[in-house]
């Protein structure tokens, strides 16, 4: 899968717009990119074929490193030069958020570098992006992967490695970068994920912010499925609330070690259901008696956002978004600086738990869930960063 620039970002337009901006001189099997018009301090960059790369004892050319050509849509002059280049290549440099045409040139001059991105490629990039000049690089290549990565930073240990080849990454960001480094840079992580034949972003995530689950049934059975960034918010959101739930119940330790027991994540989403009823049930014991108009309320409001107050309320939100907010009710809302609010958006129930200390320079949101507890996207957090502006909390 490859990296979407967004459509709303300057960035994202402007190098769509470079993408027209490309021709391609067949004779020097030379790519041209004139930037000077969407991007005058850029000039024109040269960027020889995938051909005269293979055969190009020219140093390696400082290129800007946040362009990422291999996002921009296939236009004809950017196509012709991009035939030449294996589709794999292609692929693999388009996996991460800067320094692609480096890493191209570079795996196109040096066949070690090819093989490096074929069996490790976030090492290959990490590599050319550590700021090493070229015959360091090139000296680096004629030793031991470990010592690559000590050299960028990374423990130099055969570990390191074997992580680095497990890896099956669709796409890298800096959270995913991050993710790495943190299960690198920690020697229980590392070691713990050397049982894993297969580690995917979903694992990744896991292991970042839930160690002790490295192993575990779940993870094993969430290395070998397919998945997407968003399905790693999801996934990171519903153990998070999970475990957030179960301290709060002051569960025992047998029944907490039902998430790691589960196989799939659906069936984390019917413990945390079941946990969510126990909730209920404690903090409203009449529960099942109370009414509350929480819905009609919304839909009848002409306000946009609502604050709400009333136990009755937080529990009738929980039931209806399948969320533990009740969990959160403050024992004084009057002295609380955190606060609640719901909105329709169309025939959407959507809720956000807002810190609102004074002491913040701004408000703070702390979580936003929608309907069968789901994340919020782009549109939500568009309009609840909107009403903040306002300063209407």
């Amino acid at each position: 899968m490859k990296r979407k620039l967004l459509p709303s970002s300057p960035l994202a337009q402007v190098q769509q717009r470079l993408a027209k901006e490309c021709y391609w001189d067949e004779v020097e099997q030379t790519l041209w990119i004139d930037g000077r018009k969407e991007m005058p301090s850029l000039g024109v960059i040269e960027v020889i074929g995938w051909d005269r790369m293979m055969l190009d004892s020219d140093p390696i050319p400082d290129y800007p490193a946040g362009l990422l050509v291999f996002e921009w849509s296939n236009f004809s002059q950017l196509s012709y030069w991009r035939k030449q280049i294996p589709k794999w290549v292609c692929d693999s440099c388009a996996l991460f958020p800067s320094h692609q045409l480096t890493l191209l040139h570079y795996c196109g001059k040096y066949p070690q570098i090819l093989e490096l991105l074929d069996h490790a490629p976030l090492l290959a990039w990490r590599l050319v992006s550590s700021g090493l000049e070229e015959p360091e690089i090139v000296a680096l290549l004629s030793g031991k992967r470990v010592e690559m990565a000590a050299q960028v930073g990374w423990p130099g240990k055969e570990e390191t490695v074997k992580f680095l080849r497990n890896l099956r990454l669709r796409w890298i960001n800096q959270e995913i970068a991050e993710q790495v480094e943190i299960c690198l840079m920690d020697d229980r992580r590392l070691q713990a994920l050397q049982s894993l034949p297969r580690i995917n972003s979903m694992a990744l995530s896991l292991a970042a912010r839930f160690p002790e689950l490295i192993g575990c049934r779940l993870h094993q059975a969430l290395a070998q499925l397919p998945c997407r960034p968003m399905q790693c918010q999801s996934m990171v959101a519903l153990l998070e609330d999970a475990y957030r739930l179960a301290e709060n119940l002051e569960l025992s330790e047998e029944e907490v070690a039902r998430i790691g027991n589960s196989r799939y994540l659906v069936e984390v989403t019917e413990i945390y259901q079941a946990w969510l009823k126990m909730a209920v049930d404690r903090a409203e014991p009449q529960g099942a008696e109370v009414e509350s108009d929480l819905i009609e309320r919304l839909r009848a409001s002409s306000r946009p956002f609502e604050k709400l107050t009333n136990l009755k309320d937080w529990i009738q939100l929980s039931v209806e978004q399948q969320h533990a907010w009740m969990t959160d009710y403050p024992s004084d809302v009057s002295k609380a600086s955190t606060i609640l609010i719901a909105w329709m958006d169309g025939d959407k129930l959507w809720a956000a738990l807002i810190d609102s200390d004074p002491q913040l320079e701004h408000s703070e949101i702390i979580r936003v869930r929608g309907e069968e507890n789901c994340l919020p996207t782009s549109k939500q957090l568009a309009d609840l960063h909107l009403w903040q502006a306002t300063g209407k909390l």
